[in-house]
């Protein structure tokens, strides 16, 4: 830049290009120069030789250069560090203004200027050669439109959108846009025809990463398992956080056969993936999925494969399971109530509420009393607890099973409830006992504290584990299971 060049000290001083009037200086100038001066967009003036002949006060906010410095001095892009829109430097051998007087013809680019305190400014540039009646080229005028209040408000706008739209810790849809998005698509559906399925994720006992590592952890895994959800979909797909640790998303084109192969692959993913902020464990997560079905409602198919959900929590968490229609979920019902029926027979014990998944009966000839002294045992051995006692009927908690080991950071124990139910001075059928004698009849029902794991697929051997060591303390002549 020229030595002369100087940086705007007081924007409020008069503009020094403006030269002293004399006395017969027209009227249509000074409306003109009045103009010039008062307009919002810079106004830069150059002869054919590129030197500078008026350079307007707007021209000096944008560039922070003042017009007296400028004067008689050579227009070059570096002096105002002129860049074009990818923040490149616009080289002086590649003026636009020079171009312009060169070829006579209009030249406008999308560039950027450095103004006071260095800040970077969008401009649009828009040279004009300023042609005689003869057509001679006498030089150009050189115009610069502010664009950073555009840009700011477009920017503003941008980010308004992203907050109304994404969640602000994961990056991912919010629910707001999710359910617009499902109303959408299902419109799109009932119109056109169209196929479209829904997966609905949760991440496996999420409170317990809260709990054990505290909520910063807890939002790290939110975060990771979003993005991991993002990596193994579609662009076309949309994942969402509907709240919680609970993910949507909606594959639009897509089978509810390739929407499970999808979410089988995002959970094979996640269980395979050891986190360093909780030790280097993995993380599990179930899965719901269900196709769009003819008069479904955004309602009902949120609803469904949130069923197919809660069935793959209940049977065992870490999985995946779909429901095609209400049908498939009123079937699932219906085996549920027949599996319950099934645990109930009609021998005079009492009638447990919540399904009963074990039962055993035996006989003893030990008087009741050294009998509850062997419950006492084992409530003692396996660190349980008595919740209830009547006379013939004591109902412990069991919180850990005995000799299990828990090998995944996922995992948990399964609390159980177990009856043990005696009836005295019955006859014997397996014991060969003398003849008169009476025996002890014992029963024992498990159940679960949380129906929700009743189909845990684990659920079995811990059932029978438990149950083992029971019998081994009561020292029982089964009867059969």
């Amino acid at each position: 830049m020229d030595e002369q060049a100087q940086t705007i000290e007081n924007p409020t001083e008069p503009n020094p290009f403006v030269q002293p009037s004399t006395s017969n200086q027209n009227v249509d100038q000074l409306f003109h120069r009045c103009m010039i001066e008062h307009l919002r967009e810079g106004v830069i003036l150059v002869d054919r030789h590129l030197r500078v002949t008026l350079w307007n006060r707007a021209a000096e906010l944008l560039t922070g250069i003042r017009g007296a410095g400028m004067l008689n001095n050579k227009w070059l892009p570096s002096q105002i560090d002129l860049k074009d829109r990818f923040e490149k430097n616009i080289e002086d051998r590649l003026c636009p203004v020079a171009e312009a007087i060169k070829k006579a013809e209009q030249k406008l680019i999308a560039a950027t200027v450095t103004g006071r305190g260095g800040r970077q400014i969008a401009i649009d540039l828009h040279a004009v050669p300023v042609l005689g009646h003869d057509m001679i080229v006498h030089g150009a005028a050189i115009f610069l439109h502010d664009l950073s209040s555009q840009v700011d408000l477009e920017q503003q706008v941008l980010t308004l959108y992203a907050h109304a739209t994404r969640d602000q810790l994961t990056g991912v849809a919010n629910r707001a846009h999710f359910e617009r998005s499902l109303d959408a698509r299902l419109k799109e559906f009932v119109g056109k025809g169209t196929i479209c399925s829904l997966i609905v994720a949760d991440i496996d006992f999420f409170k317990k990463i809260n709990d054990e590592f505290g909520h910063h952890v807890g939002d790290h895994a939110l975060m990771s398992f979003a993005k991991l959800l993002q990596q193994n979909t579609r662009v076309e797909d949309l994942v969402a956080r509907y709240g919680g640790e609970e993910f949507v998303i909606i594959c639009p084109d897509c089978r509810v056969e390739h929407a499970v192969d999808r979410a089988e692959e995002i959970r094979t993913a996640l269980e395979q993936t050891p986190m360093a902020v909780i030790n280097g464990k993995c993380l599990s997560a179930s899965f719901g999925v269900t196709e769009f079905q003819p008069n479904d409602s955004a309602t009902t198919a949120f609803v469904r494969a949130d069923q197919a959900l809660l069935n793959a929590k209940e049977n065992g968490r870490n999985q995946v399971q779909s429901l095609q229609s209400d049908s498939d979920k009123r079937a699932t019902d219906e085996s549920d109530v027949q599996e319950d029926d099934h645990c109930v027979d009609d021998f005079q014990w009492k009638q447990l509420k919540g399904a009963v998944l074990s039962r055993h009966e035996g006989e003893s000839t030990v008087p009741i009393g050294v009998l509850i002294e062997k419950i006492k045992g084992f409530v003692f051995d396996s660190d349980s607890a008595i919740v209830f006692a009547e006379p013939n009927h004591i109902r412990v908690r069991v919180d850990k099973t005995p000799g299990l080991e828990l090998k995944r950071f996922a995992d948990r124990h399964t609390p159980m409830l177990v009856d043990i139910e005696v009836q005295e001075d019955v006859a014997p059928v397996k014991l060969s006992a003398e003849s008169g004698k009476t025996c002890l009849r014992v029963r024992v029902s498990v159940r679960l504290v949380k129906t929700r794991d009743r189909r845990h697929r684990e659920i079995e051997n811990r059932i029978n584990m438990m149950m083992q060591e029971l019998l081994s303390h009561l020292g029982l002549t089964m009867l059969g299971a």
